[in-house]
């Protein structure tokens, strides 16, 4: 059964014959039909490279085709090296067909009549009426509701923001030099006897591990505080830090050792940050 096509297809830019190789092409395709109408585009740039070539030879053809012939031209484009791409449309079956090439009124006939009348869904307009009061609809919002879930927001807002207020309360100089002998006295079973000697085997111990093999990676906070018995000390975080704060300020303003003015609170234990004001409140009383 014959059909009709729109194909295209490009020649490599350096074939030897390009119009014997296009001949064959169309001759292969135009098998048991006609041609209809066939141009030649010439040598045009690719949009990028093709088998690292720049340009091609277009040709578009537009025939009447057996399902054959095209599966053939098909096989013998994959097979020459020379041809290299190709397209085939079905233009009886493909929606929104736009025509590349101009083809005469003759040949565009026959496929003119072949096409159905399209059906009109078109509905008589009427015109609706709107002059009936009953129509008419109110709509009133729920004022109960609306104010329902105000105060529920409210309640839960208010706790929250009581919790912030805790966390960033200030404290003065001395309460957190009491604070600090407070914490010494209650966990003196789990903290260094001494701070500047605690500090001094530390810094001693950590050039020894530098000097012979690489530091090991740093654990987390969490991790930390599972080994150096944070789970002893029962007061909460934040006033831990809360005090840390007020020491780390005086320590930048006494212009205490760097170790002392830098260190990241956030990232220390309970028991850390008890050893933390301990050596601000040392280095303050040196």
């Amino acid at each position: 059964m014959l059909r009709k096509y729109e194909a295209m297809f490009i020649l490599d830019q350096d074939t030897q014959d390009v119009n014997a190789l296009s001949s064959r092409m169309i001759e292969i395709i135009s098998k048991d039909g006609k041609v209809i109408e066939k141009n030649d585009l010439g040598l045009i740039e690719f949009a990028y490279k093709i088998n690292h070539k720049k340009k091609g030879h277009y040709f578009v053809v537009i025939v009447e085709a057996t399902a054959e012939a095209i599966k053939e031209f098909e096989r013998i484009a994959n097979i020459e090296k020379n041809v290299v791409r190709t397209l085939i449309i079905n233009t009886e079956n493909e929606q929104g067909y736009e025509q590349s090439v101009q083809l005469s009124k003759t040949d565009m006939t026959k496929f003119e009549e072949e096409r159905k009348a399209k059906r009109d869904f078109k509905k008589p307009f009427v015109k609706k009426e709107f002059n009936k009061p009953t129509e008419k609809r109110t709509f009133e919002k729920p004022v109960e509701v609306t104010t329902e879930v105000k105060e529920v927001v409210v309640e839960e807002v208010k706790p929250a923001k009581k919790v912030v207020e805790a966390k960033v309360e200030e404290v003065s100089h001395e309460e957190a030099h009491d604070f600090v002998s407070k914490m010494e006295a209650k966990y003196k079973a789990h903290l260094a006897e001494t701070v500047e000697e605690h500090v001094e085997e530390v810094e001693v111990e950590e050039a020894k591990t530098t000097a012979k093999k690489p530091a090991a990676p740093k654990m987390s906070a969490a991790e930390r505080a599972k080994v150096d018995g944070s789970h002893n000390i029962d007061e909460e975080r934040y006033e831990l830090q809360k005090y840390s704060n007020k020491l780390r300020s005086v320590a930048i303003e006494k212009n205490l050792p760097k170790k002392l003015q830098e260190v990241n609170l956030r990232d220390l234990t309970k028991k850390e940050l008890i050893e933390y004001m301990r050596k601000v409140r040392a280095a303050l009383a040196k």
